[in-house]
């Protein structure tokens, strides 16, 4: 499969060391292992070829972590079911598809997304932001770029086992690099670091957690 080099080192300029990433154009759906096909069998073309590129990337990305697998199943939310001992995120928009994973132990959780030039319109705004985050947007295109980094810091809970309801269950908070993640219960707080990079008209974003592994209490 044809790789995006460019926009892989954008992602993987925004994670931590030891992430993997693999990027590259939508393609038409090819061959698949029976039980990814079995998960796109009554799928339009247009949503196989998302599929079918994405879960190509996401098996080219974890072996070259070093945790090959035939084939990658769905998860409960419909998601990869990623190996036990691996995080990982896939996305695709605007003609391509990204992947990100990385082992456990090296970072807790991930979260990518990646949106095309579009526009968020003003009534759509109340249902995935916060009253504090719509005071802050300056236009719809400002929307878009914080929809995105919600969307990776919701994947990102996703893997933690911590998913909102909504996305108006959290807010993020805008940081010197990037956004910290609040969530609209008390404590625990999560250590989530949100970050973005506009690459042209597409606007990239992760989210991760750091491993609890060698971190404090």
């Amino acid at each position: 499969m044809t790789r995006d080099h460019c926009l892989e080192e954008i992602i993987a300029g925004l994670l931590p060391t030891g992430a993997v990433v693999r990027a590259g154009p939508i393609a038409p759906a090819g061959a698949l292992p029976p039980a990814e096909a079995a998960l796109i069998e009554r799928a339009v073309d247009a949503r196989r070829a998302e599929f079918a590129s994405a879960r190509t990337l996401a098996r080219a990305a974890l072996a070259a972590l070093g945790r090959p697998v035939a084939a990658l199943g769905a998860s409960g939310d419909a998601g990869p079911a990623w190996p036990d001992d691996v995080t990982g995120s896939l996305t695709h928009a605007d003609g391509v598809a990204a992947v990100a994973v990385a082992y456990r132990h090296t970072i807790g959780a991930i979260g990518i997304d990646i949106e095309g030039p579009r526009t968020l319109d003003a009534p759509v705004w109340p249902s995935v932001f916060t009253a504090s985050e719509r005071a802050k947007l300056i236009d719809e295109r400002d929307a878009v770029r914080l929809f995105s980094a919600k969307e990776a810091a919701y994947k990102c809970l996703a893997g933690l086992g911590r998913a909102a309801t909504e996305f108006v269950d959290f807010e993020l908070i805008a940081t010197a690099n990037g956004y910290r993640l609040q969530m609209a219960a008390s404590p625990p707080q999560l250590d989530i670091v949100v970050r973005s990079r506009a690459q042209d008209e597409r606007i990239v974003c992760v989210a991760y957690a750091h491993s609890a592994v060698g971190q404090p209490a």
